[in-house]
C-alpha cells in the first residue's frame, strides 16, 4: 500500500530489509514522544502535492552553498553512498542532503523543487514514466561508471526524459535553457550525462548546441575539457547553475523528489 493512495496517511517508515513502507497517521513532529528509531527503519514525511493529495517523497537536495559534496571527483554521492547526510526531512534547509530513499525507492518520475518555497511547487516534473520503475540513483548511474574522473561521452546526452516545468522556473538557476530547443536537446527534455564543447551536467535541464550553446547547465555542471567529475586546471563547476563559469547563487538549493 503506497502512502499516496491513502488520505490519513501523514508519514510511513520505510523497512529496509523488505523494502516495505509502514504507514503512519502522524508524523513525528506531531508525535515525539512516540518515534522510536530503529536500525532497520527510515522514517519520511509524506509530502502533499499543491492539491492535497499526498505523493512525493523527498530523496536529495543540491546546493551551492557548502562542500561540493555531489561533485566529488568520486562520483561517491552520486554511485555509491550508502549513509544519509543532512537534513533528509527539511526541504527549507540550504545545504547538500542525500536521504537513503536515493538508493532505495523506486517510482516513475521526479521532481525539482526550490528550497525557498515552502510550497514545494515543481520547477520541473518529468512526464510519461521517466524513472520506470527504478531509484533515482539507478537512472543516473546505470548509464555507466564515471566514478574516479571517469571521462562521459563526447557529443552527446546518454539518455532523456520529458519534463513540463512550472513555479519559479524561469527565475532559478540551472533552467536557463529551459525554453531553448537545440540540436542536441529541445527544451521540453532532461538529458542525463550531456557533453559538448568543453561542458557538461549530470542533468542538463533544456536544449543544448546550435542556438542553446553549452551543455554545462542543469544539475551536475562542469566546465572541464572531458566533462568528468574531475576538476581540471582551475575550471569551475557547481551543483547546479546556468554555466559554469560566473558567479552562482547560494540563496536557495534545488531539491529532488520522486514519486
Amino acid at each position: 500500500m503506497l502512502c499516496e493512495n491513502t488520505f490519513t496517511c501523514q508519514s510511513y517508515n520505510f523497512f529496509v530489509p523488505r523494502k516495505l513502507c509502514e504507514l503512519n497517521n502522524r508524523t513525528k513532529e506531531a508525535r515525539p514522544r512516540d518515534f522510536v528509531t530503529d536500525d532497520n527503519r527510515f522514517y519520511v514525511r509524506s509530502w502533499p502535492n499543491r492539491g492535497g493529495r499526498h505523493g512525493w517523497s523527498f530523496v536529495a537536495r543540491l546546493s551551492n552553498c557548502d562542500t561540493k559534496h555531489w561533485m566529488n571527483e568520486s562520483g561517491q554521492w552520486w554511485f555509491d553512498k550508502n549513509e544519509a547526510f543532512g537534513k533528509t526531512t527539511d526541504p527549507s534547509d540550504n545545504t547538500d542532503m542525500i536521504s537513503p530513499l536515493f538508493w532505495l525507492l523506486n517510482g516513475s518520475d521526479f521532481k525539482i523543487t526550490r528550497s525557498d518555497d515552502s510550497m514545494h511547487a515543481p520547477l520541473l516534473q518529468t512526464i510519461d514514466n521517466c524513472l520506470g520503475s527504478q531509484t533515482l540513483r539507478s537512472k543516473v548511474t546505470n548509464y555507466g561508471d564515471f566514478r574516479n574522473g571517469k571521462v562521459w561521452p563526447e557529443g552527446k546526452c546518454l539518455g532523456k526524459c520529458k519534463v513540463q516545468y512550472g513555479g519559479q522556473y524561469q527565475m532559478t538557476e540551472g533552467f536557463g535553457k529551459a525554453t531553448c530547443s537545440g540540436e542536441m536537446q529541445a527544451a521540453d527534455e532532461v538529458g542525463f550525462w550531456c557533453e559538448w564543447g568543453w561542458s557538461g551536467a549530470v542533468i542538463m535541464i533544456g536544449g543544448a548546441r546550435g542556438a542553446c550553446g553549452r551543455t554545462d547547465h542543469g544539475i551536475g555542471v562542469t566546465t572541464a575539457k572531458k566533462a568528468s567529475f574531475k576538476k581540471e586546471d582551475g575550471r569551475p563547476e557547481y551543483d547546479f547553475g546556468n554555466s559554469g563559469w560566473g558567479s552562482h547563487t547560494r540563496s536557495y538549493s534545488l531539491n529532488l523528489w520522486i514519486k
